[in-house]
Order: structure tokens, then sequence, then C-alpha cells
């Protein structure tokens, strides 16, 4: 009993790990982006140019949501990978800082992408392991229950103290603290106000419950037709 508790808490924890960084990568997408904006009603931002480049792109710039929507691709492609230089549509409008907090962003969450692949391979050998002693069903049930639960405990926790929490995921994996903008002059935090953060948040967490909780359904399906077939079958 004591080894079937060990495995569930294992196989729960690397569930959570590759199940929320690959839902972060789902939700990355500019898709995500436009919906968050549309639904609250935050689909244009004025930027504010550098100083250093007002001659050429003007004082200031009002971005509507297909550039906005254009300008995060470009940074989400840049932060899980898929392109090696962050680039956006017209004049350039982020502060060597904000590129450089975004470098640090990418370094973090290629390491997430790292975890989430040791993550699955722990995940697949423990339900290997299962299968071998017919318990399979059993481990993906119990585990995808309790993944469901850390989560929701987390997403809990976010909506009551969101503000508190994310300052502190920020000084944890970023303790240089170039993370701290001016909102009077940051296009970064024009981009990604809170609204953008607390939608993600909430949408990850929520599609990754909703995912352990239909795996935790199927398991419990699976196991019951079997039950009923030895019945019959004695």
């Amino acid at each position: 009993m004591r080894s079937h508790r060990v495995e569930v808490i294992v196989f729960a924890i690397a569930l959570t790990v590759f199940g929320l960084v690959a839902l972060a990568l789902v939700w990355s997408g500019d898709w995500a982006y436009a919906a968050l904006a549309s639904a609250t009603g935050n689909t244009s931002a004025t930027f504010v140019i550098p100083p250093d480049r007002r001659e050429t792109c003007g004082p200031g710039m009002v971005m509507d949501l297909a550039r906005l929507r254009g300008l995060h691709r470009a940074w989400a492609t840049y932060v899980v990978g898929i392109s090696s230089v962050p680039v956006g549509p017209g004049c350039s409008v982020f502060a060597s800082d904000e590129y450089a907090h975004m470098a640090d962003v990418r370094a973090v969450f290629r390491g997430a992408e790292i975890a989430a692949v040791l993550a699955l391979f722990i995940g697949g050998y423990r339900i290997s392991r299962a299968r071998r002693r017919g318990t399979a069903l059993r481990l993906v049930r119990a585990g995808s229950l309790v993944a469901a639960g850390i989560v929701a405990v987390i997403g809990v926790a976010a909506a009551l103290a969101f503000d508190p929490l994310f300052l502190l995921f920020h000084e944890v994996f970023f303790p240089q603290g170039n993370f701290l903008f001016d909102p009077a002059t940051s296009n970064l935090l024009r981009l990604y106000p809170e609204w953008y953060w607390q939608g993600i948040t909430a949408g990850v967490g929520a599609s990754f419950v909703a995912l352990a909780l239909l795996a935790a359904l199927i398991s419990h399906s699976a196991l019951h037709r079997r039950s009923n077939t030895y019945t019959r079958a004695a």
C-alpha cells in the first residue's frame, strides 16, 4: 500500500509538471491573447516610444488588437524557442532592459521544457511499471485526481492572492530583479498587463484540472468495465 502511494505521488507530480508546461505552450498562442483581450475589452493600447527612437517612430503609437497580437506572437515564439530573435511589427518599441528580461524568461522556459520532457519520461516509466503489475489504470486514476487537486489548490491561492504570488514567482526565477519596470514608460507592461497574466493563469489551470479529471474518469470507467467483465467470466 505504501509503495502504491509513493507511485501515485511521483506520477501526480510528473503529470503536473508536464501538463502545466504543455498547456502553457498551448495558451501562449496568439489566439489566447486575442481571446483574452476581446473578453476584457482591452483591444488597443498606446505605446510610449523610447526617447532615442522618437525621431523615427514618433512620440507615441496606438496599437490595435492586430498589432498587439503580432507583437505577442513574436515574443511568444522567441520565449518558447521557435525563433532566435524577437521581432515585432513597426518600430522597435521595447527598451534594452525589457529585451534582457525576456531573454531571461526564454532561459527559464527552456528549463521548464526540459523539466517537462523529464517528467514525461518519469510518468511513462511509472505507468509501464504499473502496467506489468496490472495496476496502471488505478495509478492513472489516483494520480490524475491528486494532480487535479494540486493545481486546484494553487489556482485557489492565485485567485485569492494573485499579486503577491506573481511577485514571489518572479523573485524566485528572476532574482536579479530585472522584472521591475516603470508603468509609465514600459511597453512590455502595456503588452502584458495584469488581465493577461490572470487570464492565462486561469486558462492553464482550468484546462489542466479538466483534462486531469477526464483522465481519471476514463480510467475509472475502464476499471469498472474490466471489473464487470471478470465478474461475468467467473
